[in-house]
């Protein structure tokens, strides 16, 4: 938990505002519903003289142990972006499913388990890792998977026909 969620006032069962800090906390037993055509949750950092800390919004359902869901529909989409503002946009009309868009400078990390040995996929500047762990990689497709680097000058295409490498400099052991 973060530093400011200690000094909660209130009382039991109740909220209330933190005279020290300005926070505010509210307990409620049961549903709690926001319901508004536009909802937003805005963390930015508070005017001066207060020395502003890390700005943050946390989603946490904690539940019974394992039992903590989050869940994030949209009936046309989920759009998610990190980057110093205003870019990347945090909202897009075009968006039609899942999107993830990162700044040039961040990576982006898909990891399943824990260990070092758990498969991961990292897109970082300058490279792309996908890594199977102690499993092994398997790539479905209908028709064709196409792997490409620099600009699509080398690539290796994998087709129910057979395999197709191209590139500069073809080298096989």
């Amino acid at each position: 938990m973060s530093e400011c969620k200690e000094s909660f006032g209130g009382g039991s069962g109740g909220g209330g505002v933190d005279p020290g800090g300005g926070n505010h906390f509210q307990t409620v037993e049961g549903a709690y519903t926001l319901h508004a055509n536009q909802i937003e949750l805005l963390s930015t950092p508070p005017l001066p003289p207060v020395v502003p800390g890390t700005c943050v919004i946390t989603l946490l359902a904690t539940g019974e142990g394992t039992d903590g869901r989050v869940e994030i529909s949209g009936t046309q989409a989920v759009r998610i972006t990190t980057g110093p503002p205003p870019l990347p946009p945090t909202s897009s009309s075009s968006t039609n499913g899942v999107e993830i868009i990162v700044s040039e400078d961040q990576n982006v990390t898909i990891q399943r388990g824990l260990l070092p040995t758990d498969q991961k996929i990292e897109m970082a500047p300058g490279s792309i890792t996908i890594d199977a762990g102690a499993g092994t990689l398997t790539l479905k497709s209908l028709t064709q998977i196409t792997l490409s680097v620099a600009e699509g000058l080398s690539t290796i295409t994998l087709t129910p026909e057979g395999v197709k490498v191209q590139g500069l400099l073809i080298q096989i052991n």
